[in-house]
């Protein structure tokens, strides 16, 4: 058990390889897919309470809904392709590498 414990302390010290900008979209990632969650609970929240409040003869359920499913969508994209955008460059430097660098001519 002690040495599970030293073994995880161990792997804390190694430094990871994430660049800045990975550190940078991790933040990005989490604070969109926050605020998507919160989105929706906002959503659900509006459509049960403000039921009996009306803006240009439409209720305020409908509001949440008309505004907040169209952010959602959004939101959701955008986690997406920011995710497809990092992932493009990770392969992008792998793919530059030299991978056999050392061949017997023909």
């Amino acid at each position: 058990m002690a040495s599970r414990f030293q073994q995880r302390f161990a792997e804390l010290d190694k430094p990871d390889d994430a660049t800045d900008e990975d550190e940078i979209w991790s933040l990005i990632r989490f604070s969109l897919v926050t605020l998507r969650v919160l989105l929706f609970v906002a959503i659900i929240v509006i459509s049960e309470i403000m039921e009996s409040y009306f803006i240009y003869n439409l209720s305020m359920a409908i509001w949440s809904l008309v505004i907040g499913i169209p952010l959602f969508v959004l939101i959701s994209m955008g986690i997406i392709l920011g995710d497809r955008f990092m992932q493009h460059e990770q392969t992008a430097s792998a793919a530059s590498a030299v991978l056999r660098p050392i061949q017997e001519r023909l």
